[in-house]
């Protein structure tokens, strides 16, 4: 025997084996499995797969139902990231967007510009024309959103149905990864009582046994690990069924506040808006009529404020002078003063050009002067 392989230390209870099949399997936690006594046919049928032990035949033990229970991971995530969701979301969005640029600023404030009587008709008259157009076209864009919101939660709907489908399936894998388990643990007791029987044996006086020995209690810690790993897997199918629910109330309730926003606050919308535009056209109407009586003050106050003006101003033009006296003054005063600034002028330039005529003189005598020294003497 190698002396490196771990034993197995399976089960202390040594009497295991003076029991029935049946009785063996009721000593297990079938609780903690999900299974109960009647299940011990499913476990016998399960256990024929390690009826020729094997590496294979271990490696292979619970595959296909481990495969499904994976298989079902993958329709949970994609169920998590259903594009129905995104997509409802974004175009309850869009109506929302397309709601609130429906503005009706316009309207209400159509006629806060000042204005004669008939252009403050006119704005108000375009301004709610302008409205309902936007109105109408806001309210079939909104209807056409909502259709297509329509087909989409039946995708939600379907959805819903899948993880049903779903939820009943994980329940059966994990009852049979429990099947599994327990049959696995049975023949885990099986191969201690084979064990046990073989080592009452002198090893040493029968090398083949001690290989037998080492292979079987290499099997029995492979099919060990083996069932552990199918007890994992079967706790994360028990961790996926509350998941499947929670993704199933979400998507109802993701459904049941659709059709509230349909039935009930989109027509709220439509409703409001169209007492809004009611309101709004009895304000305008009072705000016209005083807008009118305000314009008809102001040309009165603008007409005697011009009559008053142009009258004084006649009044001044007609008592006025053809030449003021301050133009004659002024131009008097402007000839006084050319005068005399041009003849100062002039003596000034009188003066600098006999300063100059001295500085040339000057010039000319120190040229001679340079000369004189330059010429060489006899």
């Amino acid at each position: 025997m190698h002396s490196d392989q771990k034993p197995l230390d399976l089960d202390h209870n040594d009497t295991h084996h003076d029991l029935s099949p049946q009785q063996r399997y009721e000593q297990l936690n079938l609780v903690e499995m999900g299974l109960n006594p009647e299940d011990f046919s499913a476990v016998q049928t399960a256990q024929q797969e390690l009826s020729q032990l094997s590496q294979h035949s271990v490696a292979e033990y619970g595959k296909d139902i481990a495969n499904k229970t994976a298989s079902y991971t993958d329709e949970l995530l994609n169920a998590v990231k259903n594009k129905s969701l995104d997509e409802t979301g974004q175009k309850l969005n869009e109506v929302l967007q397309v709601a609130q640029q429906l503005n009706h600023n316009t309207l209400l404030n159509a006629n806060k510009n000042q204005g004669f009587i008939g252009s403050i008709l006119n704005k108000f008259r375009n301004a709610k024309q302008n409205f309902e157009q936007q109105f109408d076209s806001t309210r079939q864009h909104i209807e056409r959103l909502v259709q297509e919101i329509e087909q989409t939660q039946g995708g939600l709907k379907a959805r819903v149905e899948t993880l049903g489908q779903m939820f009943h399936g994980v329940q059966d894998e994990y009852k049979q990864l429990g099947v599994y388990v327990a049959a696995g643990r049975l023949k885990l007791q099986d191969i201690q009582t084979e064990l046990t029987a073989l080592s009452q044996h002198d090893a040493a006086q029968d090398p083949q046994r001690t290989q037998q020995i080492y292979d079987l209690n290499h099997l029995a810690n492979n099919l060990e690990k083996r069932i552990s790993d199918l007890q994992v897997l079967q706790q994360s199918a028990m961790q996926t069924l509350p998941m499947i629910r929670i993704i199933q109330s979400n998507n109802l309730m993701l459904i049941d506040k659709f059709y509230a926003i349909k039935n009930i606050t989109l027509p709220a919308w439509k409703n409001q808006i169209s007492l809004a535009i009611s309101l709004q056209e009895q304000q305008n109407s009072v705000q016209l009529a005083n807008k009118i009586d305000d314009a008809t003050n102001a040309l009165l106050r603008s007409n005697a404020d011009l009559l008053h003006k142009n009258s004084v101003d006649t009044a001044k033009a007609n008592q006025r002078a053809v030449i003021d006296i301050e133009t004659l003054e002024h131009v008097q005063n402007s000839l006084i003063n050319t005068v005399q600034d041009v003849i100062q002028i002039q003596k000034e330039g009188m003066q600098k050009r006999d300063e100059a005529a001295q500085r040339i003189r000057s010039l000319q005598q120190d040229l001679q002067q340079l000369v004189h020294q330059q010429v060489p003497r006899q």
